[in-house]
């Protein structure tokens, strides 16, 4: 039988153990790559880990270094429970079923790019019908070309990363190239010097933004996208999340 004493220490040696769990600092994974938002090699991660790493600071959330995986893997792991959230990600049906989303962290304006002597151009969905549309592994395609996508009117060649996308598409084996603009305007005079052998549609793909997600099953996860949130909401209003999109996309 417990005495008076032994239930106090053992209460108290519960509250400890509950406020440590609570404390523990969050696990959070990106991927590589996705240049200006996340790679390991860009200052604190790339935009979109700067951004993510000023809210949690602001909202007073200690967090483990961030470690980068490929996206599928990353993805996987924090839905097995490795990780507490990941980012930067668009919304997709599959996400929105298995994450909770965070307010946005970046709004990003997604491009059709095509070979210079191609003659083809962006006019909407349609105009990529027969196409083969080269989508790295890990990315969601843009929510306007899925239809077409699902009906296989649109093929899709999968390669590891953004780059290997612009190179398959200056080699012609594949048509069109969806992404960022930010990204393409990056990544392409990097890769080709400063006249790429790309055009560029002339209208928008679509318009998007950027979250961070944590799993709907994992115990905590609301409340942590909800403390994210309102860190996120006060850089923004004292002036910090101006001066870290400036810094960082001057960096990249």
């Amino acid at each position: 039988m417990l005495t008076r004493r032994s239930s106090a220490f053992f209460a108290a040696l519960f509250c400890l153990v509950a406020a440590s769990a609570v404390a523990a600092p969050v696990r959070l994974v990106s991927g590589p790559d996705y240049v200006p938002f996340a790679d390991p090699n860009l200052p604190s991660g790339g935009l979109a880990g700067a951004l993510v790493l000023a809210a949690f600071a602001s909202a007073d959330i200690a967090v483990e270094p961030v470690q980068y995986e490929p996206w599928k893997r990353g993805y996987a792991d924090v839905l097995a429970g490795q990780f507490d959230a990941t980012f930067p990600y668009v919304r997709s049906k599959q996400r929105e079923a298995e994450m909770l989303f965070s307010d946005p962290i970046y709004d990003i304006v997604t491009v059709a790019l095509f070979p210079a002597d191609s003659g083809r151009d962006y006019s909407g969905p349609d105009s990529l019908k027969g196409l083969t549309l080269c989508l790295p592994i890990g990315y969601a395609p843009a929510p306007p070309l899925v239809p077409l996508i699902e009906a296989g009117a649109i093929r899709i060649q999968q390669p590891g990363n953004p780059d290997l996308c612009l190179k398959e598409l200056a080699s012609g084996r594949v048509d069109v190239f969806v992404n960022n603009g930010e990204l393409i305007d990056l990544r392409a005079p990097a890769l080709f010097g400063p006249a790429p052998p790309f055009v560029r549609g002339h209208i928008p793909v679509d318009r998007q933004a950027l979250y961070l997600v944590a799993p709907r099953a994992a115990p905590g996860a609301a409340d942590l996208v909800d403390r994210f949130n309102k860190g996120l909401a006060a850089i923004r209003a004292d002036g910090r999340y101006e001066a870290i999109v400036r810094r960082q996309l001057g960096a990249s």
